[in-house]
């Protein structure tokens, strides 16, 4: 079968699976939630809150113990007088009791994983339901471009849509389902641009999907050219967003950056609305923000949410590495939603390819993928096309795990590096108490 062929086949069962009728039902039930003003939303929330902590209560062994007797107005109380924050860490030691199933996945359930990038990649099990409603919230967000169904865009993120070998163009795949250009980002470099700027100038997309860092990329490279195109919107999304790359972006791609703040996790979700700030979704999830005892801070604190839509697998309290805080006042857009500060998360470097190209954090990812057994990781460059993936090795790690990071950075990330993993008993942080995920350490860096 062609690539052509996979790609026709992967991208139009996508298609089906997630834009849909039952999609556009949702969708146009989340524009009306954005329409309410914040005393109902907050009444919608406890609804959804209750329905949770009933759903958790009943299903997952964790919190069999708690009382369901309690009404939609104790519900905020009750979560957090009952339920205990948890973090990844739980989830990996007690999988039998915070899991439905005892930690098995149904066939009619969809599953996810995160990262991997910070310890062992945890499953996550998706209702149809949720699958759905996350592609309406997304879909919801580039409404407030302007943006719909039908209109063209165009993806500069992970998608494997050529092979990395390729020399020549085409760099990209057409979904003609979705009107939708993917253009391979592996290639996004000096020797290919020329051929993919000119692809997307052809195409003047409506938008852009992208990652902060590759959107970067793409402007850099329009930089050195002197070109320009001229995108009305770009929407990035899973690595934070830097005032440097924002204005880059802005005046190469002529384009209004709005960012989106979201997990595997499913529990938190903000987007950025057309006035540049930076809105907690309160109908996806109840989003709390705690200090270190885990009380309420006003100052910046950790992510702490309890997702409203997934029965498959409730979570309830659970911490997020990222850090932010509340913003007062009333956005300009009009919208209820309630505001945040710039979330902070991974504090990384860059790294380069065999070719000299910057590789985005969110591509390396894609070296985990398949890969247990593994405690805590890091990436580093520590010379020339040549890495070290650094590993903190779970009890039943062993070479196949060793061979399969190896061959997913070569099938995946860069054909062209030399890689070598290095187990280590800890990976510390820095003397800031951050974690450096991908590091550089060659003696020019920086």
């Amino acid at each position: 079968m062609t690539v052509q062929m996979k790609n026709e086949l992967l991208f139009g069962a996508r298609f089906l699976l997630r834009d849909n009728a039952l999609t556009g039902h949702y969708l146009r039930q989340l524009q009306r939630n954005a329409r309410l003003d914040s005393e109902q939303l907050a009444q919608y929330q406890l609804q959804r809150l209750h329905h949770t902590l009933q759903t958790a209560i009943g299903r997952l062994p964790y919190y069999a113990h708690i009382s369901p007797a309690f009404s939609v107005a104790e519900s905020a109380q009750v979560l957090r007088q009952a339920f205990p924050i948890i973090g990844k860490e739980q989830l990996l030691a007690e999988r039998a009791a915070l899991y439905p199933g005892q930690g098995h996945k149904r066939p009619w359930q969809a599953l996810g994983k995160t990262s991997g990038t910070t310890g062992t990649p945890l499953d996550m099990f998706r209702s149809l339901r949720s699958v759905l409603l996350e592609q309406a919230f997304v879909q919801r967000h580039w409404s407030w471009a302007g943006y719909h169904a039908g209109m063209t865009r165009a993806t500069l993120r992970g998608d494997m849509v050529t092979p990395l070998a390729r020399q020549r163009p085409p760099f990209w795949f057409w979904n003609r389902w979705a009107h939708q250009l993917l253009v391979s980002s592996r290639h996004l470099t000096a020797r290919h641009a020329d051929a993919i700027i000119d692809r997307l100038a052809a195409l003047a997309p409506a938008m852009l999907q992208a990652y902060p860092s590759t959107a970067y990329t793409l402007a850099g490279l329009l930089q050195q050219r002197q070109r320009r195109l001229r995108i009305p919107y770009v929407f990035t999304a899973s690595e934070p967003t830097y005032p440097h790359q924002r204005e880059l972006i802005t005046e190469w791609l002529g384009a209004k950056l709005m960012d989106m703040y979201g997990m595997a996790e499913r529990v938190a979700f903000a987007t950025e609305c057309e006035h540049g700030e930076l809105h907690v979704n309160t109908d996806y999830s109840y989003v709390e923000i705690v200090d270190r005892q885990g009380l309420p801070t006003d100052d910046f604190g950790s992510v702490v949410g309890t997702t409203f839509h997934n029965d498959a697998m409730p979570l309830v309290r659970y911490r997020l590495s990222d850090q932010t805080r509340w913003k007062p006042g009333r956005c300009a857009c009009g919208r209820a939603f309630p505001m945040i500060e710039r979330v902070t998360g991974k504090y990384e470097d860059s790294i380069r390819g065999g070719d000299g190209a910057v590789i985005s954090p969110s591509v390396l990812t894609f070296a985990f993928k398949g890969v247990h057994n593994v405690l805590k990781s890091q990436v580093a460059q520590v010379a020339p096309a040549r890495w070290e993936i650094r590993v903190v090795p779970g009890p039943q790690f062993g070479e196949p795990d060793r061979q399969q990071l190896v061959h997913n950075v070569h099938a995946l990330v860069d054909p062209t590096v030399e890689v070598q993993v290095v187990l280590r008993d800890e990976l510390p942080n820095t003397a800031a108490g951050k974690f450096r995920w991908v590091v550089n350490e060659m003696p020019a860096h920086g």
